[in-house]
């Protein structure tokens, strides 16, 4: 095998086989500049994802691959720098060795995909967090909606474009219920785009109702979900 050092980017874009990912990790545990890299290429990869969201087209994964096969890698780099002047150029290597990557597949866009939604950027956000959590669950009105967590973030997010479509004298409002108090965590406007809220406390509910248009104060109607955050 090449230099492991030389390993972490195409690591942090899993395009390693087994084996090598398995050599590289035991080399991680000793290893301390590469596990840095790592974490903030895999950081630095997320924010640039999260920029728009995107249904990958099938060809994606190969293309991908084959361009962090070709990208050249250099070993980390370890000269000291003290503060925040180091962190400042470990990012910047960071950064730019995904940026190496991503480029690699141009003439993919960044925007809605054909049969795809376009998730609003602060849900997108979540769902490409590095700790995300996430689940389907279903509705009594026939739908499907994906929820994701990230303590990281402090956010909660929920992917609705599975919801059916409502009239224009209707919405879908989200609920954050504490002690049996719901408050209004906002209203799903765009269901393509889904909806973004802080993440509620230990042990609160997250409910969805479908209100008259512009919302309501409390709940005018049975939820067609109540989920528990912690859960997810």
């Amino acid at each position: 095998m090449s230099d492991l050092h030389t390993l972490s980017g195409a690591y942090a874009l899993d395009a390693l086989s087994g084996d090598e990912a398995r050599e590289f990790e035991g080399h991680m545990g000793d290893c301390a500049s590469c596990s840095i890299e790592v974490l903030e290429l895999r950081e630095a990869a997320a924010s640039m994802g999260a920029s728009e969201a995107l249904t990958p087209p099938p060809a994606l994964k190969a293309r991908v691959l084959a361009a962090a096969e070709r990208q050249p890698q250099l070993p980390p780099l370890v000269t000291h720098i003290d503060g925040a002047g180091k962190k400042r150029r470990r990012r910047r290597i960071a950064i730019g060795a995904a940026a190496a990557v991503l480029a690699a597949v141009a003439g993919v866009t960044v925007t809605q995909t054909q049969g795809g939604p376009e998730l609003s950027r602060p849900v997108a956000a979540v769902f490409h967090s590095p700790d995300v959590h996430s689940t389907q669950v279903r509705t009594s009105n026939g739908g499907t909606i994906t929820v994701a967590t990230s303590q990281r973030l402090d956010e909660m997010a929920v992917d609705t474009h599975q919801l059916p479509a409502l009239s224009k004298a209707q919405v879908y409002q989200l609920w954050s219920i504490v002690g049996g108090h719901p408050r209004s965590a906002g209203l799903v406007t765009d269901v393509t785009a889904g909806r973004a809220m802080p993440l509620p406390p230990h042990g609160a509910a997250v409910a969805i109702t479908i209100e008259p248009a512009g919302g309501s104060r409390q709940p005018t109607s049975q939820p067609i979900v109540v989920l528990s955050p912690s859960r997810v």
